[in-house]
């Protein structure tokens, strides 16, 4: 069952996320019904409900963003800016083949940038600024064909 699987992946996002005790209230496995949870917006997608877009911006979390974010295949939409992320952005995001939008800008995040991010044809918007990004910027940003603003 797909909708399981988002909302596991879901709560593994949360995990590795810190501060979101009173941010992420409804995000528990209670329920299945993770589309009502904040910031997730749900779609019919293919067989049944997906995670379409995920906006948690300006909400004060720390920690990191999970690899589960690459379970979230349907995914158009992440918005984490303005948080206090670190870590790296993990390879796994060059799962979300459907991802059109990506703005991790006002984080702490480090390292390099995952050439996986390339893999995403779709995506138009990517904003990775006010980081601590390293690394060249892969060349194989270059690849994705409707990338409007980088």
């Amino acid at each position: 069952n797909g909708g399981k699987q988002h909302g596991s992946a879901l709560l593994s996002i949360k995990v590795s996320f810190s501060n979101v005790a009173n941010v992420l209230l409804n995000w528990n496995d209670e329920g299945d019904d993770y589309c009502s949870w904040r910031g997730v917006v749900c779609d019919n997608v293919g067989v049944g409900l997906s995670v379409v877009s995920l906006n948690l911006s300006n909400l004060k979390l720390g920690g990191e963003i999970s690899p589960a974010l690459g379970d979230l295949r349907n995914i158009q939409s992440i918005d984490l800016q303005g948080n206090g992320l670190t870590g790296q952005i993990p390879d796994e995001i060059g799962k979300c083949g459907s991802l059109v939008h990506l703005d991790l800008s006002d984080n702490l995040l480090h390292g390099d940038i995952p050439f996986s991010i390339s893999k995403l044809k779709q995506l138009e918007f990517l904003n990775l600024k006010n980081n601590q990004l390293g690394g060249p910027i892969p060349s194989t940003l270059t690849q994705i064909p409707n990338l409007k603003t980088l």
